[in-house]
């Protein structure tokens, strides 16, 4: 494991907002908790999705014109399952239409119909689906095909393979099925390190949840075949790849090189993450920096408030943008947003600021 004293992406990124658009979902996975997704939740009308796309219209803005470079914002839909609500479609026409020239992107199971390829097609600059293999198997036949569709198109498209232990040789023929397609798929193995969840415990729905999956010797040997790897609970553990596939430089005893599998406790470091993240989770009509590291400028974790007081918060952000600081992780680890510009020590992060933002820094 390369330990690091700063990150940084290799690509100027653009604003990234993740979309949570409700908890309604066609699957049921054993390994995604109640919080997560529901086949119960009412879905969210248009009128309400607009209201919130003005909110990231506005905040997006302040960002982006305090940078050193131009950007565009991305905004990425997900769940719950976007696509089985019908308003989601018309949310997705309408923003691409805005001037601003939003990029849209999906994270899906795959499992919509296919009369709604050639709108994914037209409308949206790249897809992710997550195969789950504890679906029904219709469902999970019409994923394989939609799969197989968008494969031919030129829209970006990557495939997180779950990698089920009850059900490993299915993922292993999916695998190989997409690899002889060329279709860019991922390995994800269930659980990304929770040790505490590998057992079945009962939800607070009373259902039975396994949310990390434990492997046999013969599947982590497969595994880190495919990946090119030693050990796949050292990795697990220990490190982790960045989700979007993004390429990384880390700065190790002085210099900068390219980094893989990182190290990802970041507490204390100074980070970015408000800079390049946004994520708006629709049904509790929460609003947060980061769905995961939930981090704030006060060194806690929590959300920036609620969507129906969108103005208080936006005049928050123009207040917090006469004196910008840095936001100090509050995590003892970073379940994602690890490719955000972030650096232990002040002097490597002042440089990474000053090459992102033309907004001057106030003094950490």
């Amino acid at each position: 494991m390369i330990k690091t004293i700063a990150i940084n992406p290799t690509a100027k990124e653009a604003m990234m907002v993740t979309w949570d658009t409700g908890r309604r979902c066609n699957y049921d996975c054993s390994y995604c908790e109640i919080s997560r997704h529901d086949n119960v939740s009412s879905h969210s009308s248009l009128e309400e999705y607009l209201k919130t796309f003005e909110f990231i219209k506005q905040w997006t803005t302040v960002y982006n014109q305090n940078r050193k470079y131009d950007s565009y914002t991305n905004i990425n839909f997900t769940g719950g399952e976007p696509t089985m609500n019908p308003a989601f479609w018309d949310l997705a026409d309408i923003i691409k239409e805005d001037k601003q020239q939003f990029r849209l992107s999906l994270t899906t199971n795959g499992a919509w119909n296919s009369k709604f390829n050639d709108r994914i097609i037209k409308r949206f600059h790249g897809v992710t689906v997550s195969y789950h293999a504890e679906g029904h198997p219709n469902l999970k036949k019409q994923v394989i095909e939609n799969i197989l569709t968008l494969s031919k198109t030129d829209i970006w498209l990557q495939v997180n393979l779950m990698m089920h232990q009850d059900y490993w040789n299915e993922c292993v023929e999916v695998y190989e099925l997409l690899k002889q397609n060329n279709v860019n798929v991922k390995l994800r193995p269930i659980g990304d390190g929770n040790v505490e969840r590998k057992g079945w415990f009962i939800d607070v729905d009373g259902s039975q949840r396994r949310t990390s999956h434990e492997y046999t010797k013969e599947q982590q040997d497969w595994y880190c075949q495919q990946l090119g790897i030693k050990n796949l609970t050292k990795e697990i553990t220990e490190g982790r790849r960045c989700c979007g596939g993004r390429c990384l430089t880390g700065k190790v005893d002085g210099e900068w090189k390219t980094v893989d599998v990182i190290d990802t406790n970041f507490k204390n470091w100074s980070c970015m993450v408000d800079w390049f993240f946004l994520h708006i989770d629709q049904h509790t009509g929460l609003v947060y920096h980061h769905q995961t590291c939930q981090a704030l400028h006060n060194q806690k974790r929590g959300s920036l408030g609620l969507l129906k007081d969108a103005d208080k918060m936006l005049s928050d952000l123009k207040e917090r943008m006469k004196n910008p600081a840095p936001i100090i992780c509050p995590n003892q680890r970073c379940g994602c947003g690890m490719c955000i510009p972030k650096a232990k020590e002040a002097d490597d992060f002042n440089a990474l600021w000053n090459a992102n933002s033309i907004v001057p820094i106030t003094e950490i």
